[in-house]
This record gives C-alpha cells, sequence and structure tokens, in this order.
C-alpha cells in the first residue's frame, strides 16, 4: 500500500495562506470517491474529475494558468488516483501552492508508528529529486490518527529548477486511507504551516 501510495504522490508537486479562519473564508468540497470532505481557503482554484473538462471555459482558464497543465493531464487518467486538487492561483516564482488529495488502501496489521517508518523509507527510496533529510511522525486528527511527513524535494518549472517544501499526511483509516499534500517553497513555509495545518485538521469522513 505504502508504495503504491507515494507513486500517486510523485504527480502532484505544486505548491498557503497565513491561516484557515471561520466558514465565511473556507470553502468545503467533496473528495469524489472517498467518502470525504475537505475545507480550503475560499479564494484556492479547486479541480477534480468532474471539473477537469474540454469547455471552453475551462480551456480559458488553463490558457490563463498554463503552469496547472501537467496537473490536469495527470488528473485526467482513467487510472488516476489524484481525487481532488485545490491551489492558491496567486502563484511565487511561477508556483501555485497547493493541496492534493490521493486516494489509497489502508495498512492491515500495522501500527501507525510502523507505517511512519516504512512511509519514511519508501519516500527517500522513490523520491530521486530529495534534497536533505525525511522527517515522520505520528499525529492526531480530528478524522483519526495519521502519519505526517516533512521533506523537500527539487522540481522544474517552466525551466526553472526549484526546491519546494512538501508537507504530507497519511490518514489512516480501517477500508480506505488518505494522502492530504500541502507544497510551497521554502522561504514561505513557515507563514502557510498554519493554513496547511487547518486545511489537514478540516478533513471530514461521511461513510
Amino acid at each position: 500500500m505504502l508504495r503504491i501510495a507515494v507513486a500517486g504522490l510523485l504527480v502532484a508537486l505544486v505548491a498557503g495562506l497565513a491561516s484557515v479562519g471561520s466558514a465565511a473564508t473556507t470553502t468545503r468540497l467533496t473528495i469524489p470517491g472517498a467518502g470525504a470532505s475537505i475545507a480550503v481557503p475560499l479564494s484556492w482554484k479547486s479541480l477534480d474529475r468532474r471539473t477537469v473538462t474540454n469547455s471552453a471555459a475551462f480551456r480559458r482558464f488553463l490558457d490563463d494558468n498554463p503552469s496547472l497543465r501537467p496537473f490536469v493531464a495527470q488528473m485526467t487518467g482513467a487510472n488516476s488516483a489524484i481525487k481532488l486538487m485545490a491551489f492558491d492561483l496567486g502563484a511565487s516564482r511561477g508556483f501555485a501552492t497547493n493541496v492534493n488529495v490521493v486516494l489509497t488502501a489502508p495498512s492491515p496489521g500495522l501500527t501507525p508508528a510502523q507505517i511512519a517508518a516504512i512511509y519514511g523509507r519508501e519516500l527517500k527510496k522513490q523520491l530521486t529529486t530529495l534534497r536533505g533529510p525525511v522527517a515522520t511522525s505520528v499525529v492526531t486528527l480530528p478524522s483519526g490518527k495519521a502519519v505526517r511527513a516533512s521533506y523537500k524535494v527539487d522540481f522544474v518549472n517552466a525551466g526553472e529548477r526549484l526546491t519546494v517544501q512538501t508537507f504530507q499526511y497519511l490518514v489512516l483509516r480501517p477500508t480506505k486511507s488518505l494522502v492530504v499534500t500541502f507544497s510551497t517553497l521554502p522561504a514561505e513555509a513557515r507563514k502557510r504551516n498554519g493554513t496547511f495545518t487547518a486545511v489537514a485538521r478540516s478533513l471530514r469522513f461521511t461513510s
């Protein structure tokens, strides 16, 4: 399961706001196929399989935001594990802060601490552009136990090489797990950390 989950994350590197506030400043998004929803800042633009279409309006949106094309292409694949992406389009250096959600299988018979150790090893093995260490820990969210991972990766955007700070929550469930991934530029990580934590804590399961 962990190998599959990490592989799904490799296609979702695009990079919060200072904090997620009241319901008036956020919007709750349904995560297709996951029986879950998550709240993101109202100003962010969300994409899922239903909104990634060939409509004229959507083509205009992509024309205005060409850096999103590779991610849209990944979501339109028949077997795409990415169920939802939401972007802060106020891009810095052409890199749009984001959250993306990947649906994956559970890890029966393993404790959260065991999963955290395996997950850290798999990230180190599969992320070929990893820069520096990978930190993992077990945290408790309102939606349940999760493994939190933090690491940096190098990534090329429009010919420019960038280092991206990534924070991930592998939310553990008996029948399905979700990986919620946040990415931003390292210089913005501190001010966006509150938003990322609040978005992760907003995850709710309905089934």
